[in-house]
């Protein structure tokens, strides 16, 4: 005789939400809407002033300067799929086997870690600069100066500093401030030089990655989802079993403008 089990044990629940992730990193730089052209193309405008785009001396408008406005296209990187069958029998004796929420339980534990790791490797390959060394209490103010020199430079002001928790253990050690009160203390640094600081797991910001920054937002580098689907058949409205299937795809990628690049500036230990 099969036994019943009337109330669902919790302890299955805690053990597969053992592995925790917050939200993407890359969707600070979501961009919807984007102008999409063929299979994974997109399409932006940019305008071009020329070779020589300095103003000249009054002529009494004789001299005649360039002003082109043209657009690039740009190819997404990633068009893949994930499938998930789970078989009658388990989602009948086990609740969390749910469609629902496997599917949650992936994109967040596996796909936005996914799309971190290709956000900043594709930071990383497209940024103006990219100093080099092993970063300490020592150097790693001038360090950030440099991204901040590199910005200012562009026009640019402000920023994000994604730094691994080494490279911000160091940033930290060279400060001399502290805060504190009955019940904590703390020597966290939220912000440096005008740009917020996020800590990194360095296995999503890069190996022998010491941090990225990015200033300009959107206008630098942006994320790109064209298509984000999913299908959801139960028993009966599939020929692979009596189960439920998924099947989940995805065609995104980030893209940095070409005359964007002054806005990403990175550091690395590893040369």
């Amino acid at each position: 005789m099969a036994t019943s089990i009337t109330t669902f044990p919790t302890e299955y629940l805690d053990a597969i939400d053992e592995v925790l992730a917050g939200a993407t990193y890359a969707n600070a730089y979501n961009v919807a809407g984007a102008e999409f052209v063929n299979g994974r193309q997109v399409s932006v405008p940019e305008i071009s002033f020329g070779d020589s785009a300095d103003p000249v001396a009054y002529d009494r408008f004789q001299t005649e300067g360039e002003a082109t406005i043209k657009r690039t296209v740009y190819t997404l990187d990633h068009d893949v799929e994930k499938v998930f069958y789970v078989d009658a029998v388990d989602a009948q004796d086990e609740p969390a086997a749910a469609a629902t929420q496997i599917v949650s339980e992936y994109q967040r534990t596996v796909f936005g870690p996914y799309v971190d790791k290709d956000f900043f490797k594709k930071a990383l390959a497209s940024a103006k600069a990219t100093g080099t060394g092993a970063l300490t209490k020592d150097n790693v103010k001038a360090a950030i100066r440099a991204a901040r020199s590199q910005f200012t430079a562009a026009g640019l002001t402000g920023g994000n500093v994604y730094m691994s928790s080494d490279a911000l253990g160091a940033l930290e050690d060279a400060t001399s401030r502290e805060w504190a009160s009955d019940t904590a203390l703390t020597d966290s640094v939220g912000s440096y030089d005008g740009m917020a600081v996020y800590e990194v797991p360095s296995d999503l910001l890069g190996d022998g990655v010491n941090f990225i920054a990015i200033s300009g937002g959107t206008n630098t580098i942006r994320y790109i989802t064209k298509r984000a689907a999913a299908y959801q058949f139960g028993p009966g409205q599939h020929t692979s079993g009596d189960g439920y299937l998924n099947q989940l795809r995805w065609v995104f990628g980030s893209i940095v403008r070409n005359n964007k690049k002054p806005g990403i500036y990175a550091h690395k230990t590893a040369a």
